[in-house]
C-alpha cells in the first residue's frame, strides 16, 4: 500500500505495488520533491528518485562516481553537458584510471 501522506514527499511502497503502480509512480517522480522508498518484506530497501531530480543532486557538487553517473544521465535526458563543472569531470575521469 502506498503512503501518501500530504504532509510528506516520502512514499513508503511495496515491491508488489511499485510494479502494479509503475507507470503513476514514475510520472510522480517528475516532482522534484517526491521521493519513494521500496521495502520489501517491510525493510527498507532501496530509495526511487527521479532521474531529473538526482542529476539536479548530482550536479551540487557530489563524489566521482556520481558526477559520472550525472553526466551519463545529463546525455540521456539530452541535457547540456557543459553544465557539469570541469573539475568535477576530471576529478571523475582520474578515479577510472
Amino acid at each position: 500500500m502506498v503512503d501518501k501522506s500530504s504532509e510528506s514527499p516520502v512514499r513508503i511502497i511495496g515491491s508488489r505495488e511499485l510494479h502494479q503502480s509503475l507507470p503513476s509512480i514514475l510520472r510522480e517522480l517528475e516532482n522534484e520533491k517526491v521521493r519513494y522508498v521500496l521495502t520489501v518484506h517491510g525493510k527498507p530497501r532501496a530509495v526511487l528518485v527521479g532521474a531529473e531530480p538526482y542529476l539536479n543532486m548530482v550536479v551540487d557538487g557530489k563524489g566521482p562516481s556520481e558526477t559520472l553517473v550525472g553526466l551519463q544521465l545529463s546525455a540521456l535526458l539530452g541535457g547540456d553537458l557543459n553544465s557539469m563543472p570541469l573539475d568535477n569531470l576530471e576529478r571523475a575521469l582520474d578515479q577510472k584510471t
